[in-house]
């Protein structure tokens, strides 16, 4: 195919070609227009992120505050101890996904000889005191600062509230909240 030059007599015609200037600056357009969506979903996406994570951060104080409640005044069955260990579990993992600070928490040991009412009673305040103190923990009151040693804490907070909810789940079938046995 041959060139053509567009002078001033040249018909313009379907075969006539643009000039490249004008091809640029349709790229360019739909390039502007393709970038500020892809800001836009970004930015939404962030916005949903954070909503995720609120939510679950109020959630999971909430259920081990309601929790540790119940138990003590000795309203709490073994169906409620199950769903609310689950949902506390599926609110740390999404918590810990949410926070990406990758692989910092160490494995802490939790008590898995939950037998009699006195354990479940121990296993109970330390989730709740688990919880608390990641609710607690400065780093989710400053983003401006990152400090490594929190964030690990917070991290193994998380962890271990995982395992020990987890574990309660599996033995909440045969919990009993024993009248009289001051627990």
């Amino acid at each position: 195919m041959k060139e053509r030059r567009i002078t001033k007599k040249t018909k313009i015609t379907k075969e006539t070609k643009c000039p490249n200037y004008f091809v640029c600056f349709v790229f360019f357009v739909f390039f502007v227009i393709l970038g500020s969506a892809q800001t836009s979903n970004k930015e939404r996406d962030r916005i949903y992120l954070q909503q995720q994570f609120t939510k679950n951060f109020r959630d999971i104080q909430l259920l081990g505050q309601g929790l540790l409640r119940e138990h003590e005044s000795k309203k709490l069955t073994p169906k409620r101890l199950r769903n609310d260990s689950r949902s506390i579990n599926k609110c740390a993992k999404t918590l810990r996904t949410l926070m990406a600070l990758g692989d910092m928490a160490s494995k802490t040991e939790v008590n898995k000889k939950i037998e009699s009412a006195h354990d479940y009673d121990q296993s109970i305040r330390r989730l709740s005191k688990l919880i608390r103190d990641f609710a607690n923990n400065p780093i989710h009151q400053s983003s401006k600062v990152f400090n490594t040693d929190l964030a690990e804490r917070a991290q193994t907070d998380l962890l271990a509230i995982i395992d020990l909810s987890k574990l309660i789940e599996g033995k909440a079938r045969s919990y009993r909240n024993i009248p009289g046995s001051g627990i």
